[in-house]
């Protein structure tokens, strides 16, 4: 039988997903990944993030038979990991995670506003002190013998792909956290480039997502139990592989995404109408329209699990949901605004009202950024949820209450890495377009 692999490099963790052509998820697997803390910088050692893929990879392939292949492999990635490397390809930094920040003020100083609008214009992501740009500057400014050391600049996805094929590339939608790439264009901002000290031949090639890379090399083969003949194909951002894996294609539709940022994330069709939203925008579907447009609260989950040790301790999820369950609308009066406040608010409260609360106070949050994108023409009529947290119908449940509207949940915490799966297919030519290949696949349906 043939199958097709799927990864979904996220912020905490490295999920996958095997699938066969016929749609039947054969397996999944997932592996938590470390970062270390050095003030605002989140960084990850580059040999730990491989060891980590390649045990995905290889626990995946071991839950086949040794007659069925591989087709193709594919990676979805929360981007924005950005790396330096030497002329050998050998890591000059550790993997500079996303979630790494440049204060403001640096941010300001760097870029001017009418910068700062064109960069918002051409990427499709307004200017933060968050990702590749910004940290660049900050770089250039105070490290600038590293930028002297540096042959490749890249990010943590695009250097995986790397390792397992020997070729250098980096997807359109992949490369949107990267802050260097003309979204309309599908090439680097020259004048950006300059400013940050460096050229276009520093950077991988630009190609769309779902062109195939190259095929897995020899000793990738003998680590990861793949073959020489499995393809390699670029993926994409990761909430978009996301809106593929749980079906969300058309406009009025809602993907709900709950990593370690909940994301709200719409299909619409003109990148006109994307950018007037003031939210994140990427380039979604294949052949066109439409595009999509996110809008995050940034790593709420982080505030969650921290509320969560802060006020009940190291319990399991499912003596959270226990304790959730046996609270009402409102928690009793009890709330978080997921400010360092919230750590000194409650002492004796009632654990079960707390619970609740730490879940009903984030899903507020949500539903004030959906009145706020409602404003901007978004509508949701329809939401699909996936991420993490859809292991936990009790949370599911209070977030659909606070939302006042139902929530399905499609293949839940794998809706990235089978997103990716079916991406794979359609470079590889076994699928026609992103619907024809949510189709086949056999939905997990909640």
């Amino acid at each position: 039988m043939d199958y097709l692999l799927g990864l979904d490099m996220g912020t905490s963790a490295v999920k996958g997903a095997i699938m066969s052509v016929s749609g039947e998820t054969a397996a999944t697997f997932t592996q938590k990944i470390n970062y270390s803390e050095d003030g605002s910088k989140k960084l990850l050692d580059p040999k730990h993030f491989t060891e980590v893929c390649i045990k995905v990879i290889s626990e995946l392939v071991r839950q086949i038979s040794s007659e069925d292949k591989v087709l193709a492999l594919c990676s979805c990635c929360a981007s924005g990991n950005l790396i330096l490397l030497d002329s050998n390809c050998e890591p000059i930094t550790p993997i500079i995670g996303w979630q790494t920040t440049v204060p403001k003020d640096e941010v300001n100083s760097f870029f001017t506003d009418s910068e700062k609008k064109e960069i918002h214009q051409k990427v499709g992501w307004n200017l933060s002190g968050h990702y590749s740009a910004s940290y660049l500057a900050w770089i250039k400014k105070y490290k600038s013998e590293l930028l002297e050391k540096t042959d490749m600049i890249t990010m943590n996805a695009e250097y995986f792909n790397y390792l397992l094929t020997g070729k250098w590339g980096v997807s359109v939608s992949m490369g949107t956290p990267f802050y260097l790439i003309d979204q309309e264009k599908g090439e680097y901002n020259i004048p950006l480039l300059k400013k940050l000290g460096v050229e276009s031949k520093n950077f991988p090639p630009i190609f769309d997502k779902g062109t195939v890379l190259g095929n897995i090399t020899e000793n990738m083969a003998k680590l990861t139990g793949l073959t020489t003949e499995t393809k390699v194909v670029l993926g994409s951002f990761d909430h978009p592989s996301g809106a593929m894996g749980a079906g969300v294609f058309d406009e009025g539709e809602m993907l709900l995404s709950c990593g370690t940022s909940w994301v709200e994330f719409f299909p619409v069709q003109s990148r006109d109408f994307a950018l007037s939203t003031k939210g994140l925008v990427d380039r979604y579907m294949l052949k066109g329209s439409p595009y999509c447009v996110m809008k995050a609260l940034t790593s709420v989950s982080i505030t969650i699990d921290n509320l969560r040790e802060h006020y009940l301790g190291k319990i399991s999820h499912k003596e959270f949901d226990d304790l959730a369950s046996n609270s009402v609308l409102g928690c009793n009066g009890i709330s978080f605004d997921f400010t360092d406040d919230d750590y000194t608010k409650y002492s004796n409260e009632n654990k079960c009202d707390i619970a609740r609360a730490i879940i009903e106070c984030a899903a507020y949050k949500l539903k004030n950024n959906l009145k706020e994108l409602r404003e901007f023409g978004l509508l949701a009529n329809k939401i699909t949820m996936i991420g993490g947290i859809t292991n936990s119908s009790v949370c599911v449940d209070i977030i659909s209450q606070i939302l006042e509207m139902q929530i399905e949940v499609v293949n839940g915490q794998s809706a990235g890495a089978i997103g990716s799966c079916l991406l794979a297919g359609i470079g590889i030519g076994v699928y026609e377009d992103e619907k024809q290949a949510y189709s086949v696949m056999k939905p997990c349906k909640i």
